[in-house]
């Protein structure tokens, strides 16, 4: 019914301030981003820290007083090198590529002392600098095709950058860096993650400022990275129960929806309500739902609601499993005992609502499969340390939309459990759960690189209907033979420009951009 922007990577940079709609958590995050502090901000997929992240670096951008550099690192999907410190040395080439296109940008200098800084060859000038960065970067971006050696001798020590970056601010009177790390490292590769907070730690100083957008339940910070100590660690989350939650939503979906359907709506509280509390606080979820309805009435909205809340969320959960085979066990669980356990106990229990308490003591295993479904959103820890006849566990939120989904008529059903989503209120699970019995024996895998390379190669080959890009979009995309993944992901924007008739740079910019994000949310899980 309209046409709406599902991710940040869609959004042009002139229309996220006719687009942003901020409540108080919001902005709390966006002073913790711009602050002098390093900041981290945790948040399950399509919540929105792209967009507050964006907001944040283009404020920041706005002030002559600073430097913004905004770097996505989904690309880290593909590397696959044979250099054990790969992914570090991979992102602080590619950091240093774009700090130095961005001084050039602002027409801001670069002392030749600071360039020498910047590279293990003195002799180099800024254009070789650049260059030499650009092609360490391609090749770690193409090293998917076959494990690689890569030559990083160019590459500068990590001191000789801050004191490089400490001589670009004094000489152009600026008081800070800021480089802001979208999708920091791939979910299901720990060693990334650890590379990623060693570097993010590595580059503080008082002229720098690292801040990094991450999943909860899936990040791996190392041993020499402690959240607590090291930044300030920001939770996105908007919890149903906030006295502003209804009009929040409202007042974003108004922003991208045409007058006709903001009529229907205003005709039909109930049924936005539904759909508004179905997506639990993800911003991208409503949007989809929305965005996917013929009509805005009760058996639409119904269907809308079962085709998405018990079908394909949790098809994607699944399909995790199927990418990454190391994890497929425990991901069949945890679909198992939610479904199968956990909503149906909470949906009889007269006097729970739509959160469950998990013991602390469970095996490891559970609270790996609980992890998984946090990263996907189909859960929410709530709290952790709450007692519960005297023992401690964890308290969890079920997805609203995947409760209602279960029924005939999720709209009537949502009406009937609206009045008993107290959070005090909860079905309690155990240490010595008889469903344990099954999981307790399974291992908690990591995947080698070996068994990761698989699965990359088998994902590539994928056809694009996998991806969720627009009707219109995969129609194009295979009028001009495009039809798998990795033929999506080698495409530039002047090919597409070529080979679909009526994409001009401006349409086939913005196809690239959101077929590149969602390929490699895809790859990356």
């Amino acid at each position: 019914m309209s046409d709406v922007k599902l991710r940040t990577e869609s959004i042009r940079d002139d229309e996220f301030n006719d687009l942003a709609v901020t409540n108080a958590n919001d902005k709390k995050i966006i002073a913790a981003l711009e602050s002098s502090e390093p900041c981290l901000l945790e948040g399950s997929r399509g919540t929105g820290k792209s967009f507050l992240m964006k907001m944040a670096h283009l404020d920041l951008d706005s002030d002559k007083d600073f430097i913004s550099v905004y770097i996505p690192f989904n690309i880290s999907s593909l590397i696959n090198t044979a250099d054990p410190l790969q992914f570090y040395h991979w992102m602080l080439a590619k950091t240093l590529k774009t700090l130095l296109n961005k001084l050039k940008k602002k027409g801001l200098s670069v002392s030749d002392y600071s360039k020498g800084l910047l590279s293990n060859d003195t002799t180099e000038n800024d254009e070789t600098i650049e260059i030499n960065l650009k092609n360490i970067v391609k090749l770690f971006e193409n090293s998917y095709k076959s494990r690689s050696e890569i030559n990083i001798d160019t590459l500068p020590d990590i001191e000789d950058v801050k004191e490089a970056i400490q001589e670009i601010c004094e000489e152009n009177n600026i008081k800070r860096v800021y480089f802001f790390f979208d999708e920091a490292a791939h979910v299901f590769r720990p060693e990334q993650q650890r590379q990623f907070f060693n570097l993010f730690k590595d580059l503080r100083s008082p002229y720098i400022v690292c801040n990094a957008a991450i999943y909860p339940g899936v990040t791996y910070f190392g041993d020499s990275f402690e959240p607590v100590h090291d930044c300030l660690y920001q939770i996105l989350d908007r919890n149903i129960s906030d006295t502003d939650y209804l009009s929040y939503f409202k007042e974003m979906v108004f922003k991208q929806i045409d007058d006709s359907l903001k009529i229907q709506i205003e005709k039909q509280r109930e049924l936005f309500k539904t759909l508004v509390l179905s997506c639990a606080g993800n911003p991208r979820m409503l949007l989809n739902t929305i965005q996917n309805l013929s009509s805005f009435k009760t058996a639409e909205v119904n269907k809308i609601i079962r085709d998405f809340y018990l079908t394909k969320i949790w098809t994607e959960h699944t399909a995790l499993g199927d990418k990454y085979k190391g994890h497929q066990n425990l991901i069949d669980w945890g679909r198992d005992f939610l479904e199968k356990t956990v909503i149906p106990t909470v949906v009889n229990n007269e006097k729970s609502s739509i959160y469950f308490w998990i013991d602390k003591d469970i095996p490891q295993t559970v609270k790996e499969a609980l992890r998984l479904l946090t990263y996907t959103s189909i859960i929410k820890k709530e709290s952790s340390n709450i007692r519960a006849h005297g023992r401690l566990g964890t308290r969890y939120e079920i997805k609203y939309g995947c409760i209602i989904a279960l029924e005939k008529n999720p709209h009537t059903k949502s009406l009937e459990i609206e009045e008993i989503r107290s959070i005090r209120q909860y079905t309690e699970f155990g240490k010595t759960h008889s469903e344990y019995d099954n999981i307790e024996s399974l291992s908690v895998a990591i995947l080698s690189d070996e068994q990761y390379q698989k699965s990359l190669e088998s994902m590539l080959q994928q056809s694009i209907d996998v991806l969720t890009l627009t009707n219109w979009q995969k129609s194009k995309l295979k009028e001009a033979n495009i039809n798998t993944i990795e033929e999506l992901y080698v495409l530039r924007e002047a090919d597409l420009i070529a080979k679909i008739y009526g994409v001009g740079p401006v349409k086939a910019r913005t196809m690239k951009n959101a077929a590149n994000a969602e390929l490699l949310e895809y790859i990356s899980g």
